[in-house]
């Protein structure tokens, strides 16, 4: 038996070969635990926050988390503090590098659970 490497998974093939590998029994229970967080972790790697608009004092913002964040930025110069609203927003262009669906990540840890 043997874990997943310290190095990462940098390609389809690298998960691609330890996926076949969890399933056939030939990685120990902890390697798949770890397997299964680097997939998570390619799921989680599509989102992040982007500008979307500066919000007046006390003003709301358009919606709750996770799909808004709203920050605080002070101003160097001593003005008052600048309330800027992010959106949530996806990017599937690590997913999309290495070959895979958002479906395909999801099934791949679906099996990982069923192991």
């Amino acid at each position: 038996m043997q874990g997943v490497p310290r190095f990462g998974l940098r390609t389809r093939a690298d998960f691609d070969l330890l996926q076949d590998k969890a399933i056939s029994g030939e990685i120990w229970p902890q390697g798949i635990a770890t397997l299964k967080q680097h997939w998570e972790g390619l799921l989680a790697s599509r989102w992040y926050y982007a500008f979307d608009r500066e919000l007046a004092d006390g003003e709301q913002p358009d919606g709750d988390m996770p799909e808004y964040f709203v920050q605080e930025a002070e101003a160097q110069d001593g003005s008052p503090a600048k309330r800027v609203q992010t959106k949530r927003t996806e990017d599937l262009a690590t997913l999309n590098r290495l070959g895979f669906s958002v479906q395909e990540v999801e099934q791949a840890i679906a099996v990982l659970e069923a192991l």
